[in-house]
């Protein structure tokens, strides 16, 4: 019943706001970079997750979100922050119900290893008139969550010689599953990696009954002088810093 309930309430939401948003989205008015956060604030009620921020979310546009790429999850959990868009592979478009929910978020779709059309954010971020910050995974992939991937340097190519575009790195930690600290037993019921069916994944985690979330949000970086390089080790070392820091204090 409980589980039920909760697919009952997630697609009553999406019935309520998708339509508004679809229609905002077509009409590229700029309610529809605020719509979001209401839908995946509300979202996050009905999984029973809750989120500590720590820091401040910089107000600077344009402006690259960098972190850690956990699970799905992730996603909500950013979209109830601010207003923002993902970067995300070319297949996820046609997704049954989450290709829409990446649409309906102004998602940028790419080819899976055509980094290079990254180049290309700036200007698509202009279209956005700069009210959203463009979240970035540049782990390429979610994994487990005990360790961060290294960063592809790559994707970094669109801070060189771009002296207006702005880098905040956050740091995102799942803390608690039903109220006890998380272990290697129930890490995979919030990460989402490998091989796991996405729909069993999904299902198993609508059981759950809480969930606790840590997001530090960094000082934003200072970029001039630094190569791709130089830029992508030095984001690395801040994410990971700021998940050691949130499991050291709990």
């Amino acid at each position: 019943m409980f589980l039920l309930l909760k697919v009952f309430l997630i697609f009553l939401i999406i019935l309520v706001l998708g339509p508004i948003q679809y229609i905002l989205v077509k009409t590229k008015l700029r309610q529809r970079t605020y719509i979001p956060i209401i839908f995946h604030k509300v979202l996050l009620k009905i999984l029973g997750v809750k989120v500590t921020l720590i820091g401040e979310k910089t107000s600077i546009r344009p402006l690259i979100l960098v972190g850690n790429h956990t699970s799905y999850i992730d996603i909500i959990i950013l979209g109830s922050i601010m207003p923002i868009c993902f970067i995300a592979k070319q297949e996820i478009k046609s997704w049954f119900l989450f290709g829409f929910l990446a649409k309906m978020q102004n998602t940028i779709f790419i080819k899976r290893k055509n980094f290079k059309t990254l180049e290309n954010i700036k200007n698509i971020n202009k279209d956005l008139d700069y009210r959203s910050a463009i979240v970035l995974f540049p782990e390429g992939t979610t994994n487990s969550g005990k360790k961060i991937l290294n960063f592809k340097s790559s994707l970094f190519n669109l801070f060189e010689g771009n002296n207006k575009l702005r880098l905040q790195n956050f740091s995102l930690c799942y803390t608690h599953v039903n109220d006890m600290p998380i272990d290697n037993r129930t890490r995979p019921q919030i990460s989402w990696y490998g091989d796991m069916s996405i729909v069993t994944h999904l299902l198993n985690f609508l059981k759950l009954s809480s969930i606790k979330a840590t997001v530090v949000m960094h000082p934003v970086m200072q970029l001039e002088g630094y190569d791709r390089k130089t830029i992508s080790m030095l984001s690395f070392k801040q994410v990971k810093e700021g998940i050691i820091t949130v499991f050291k204090n709990l």
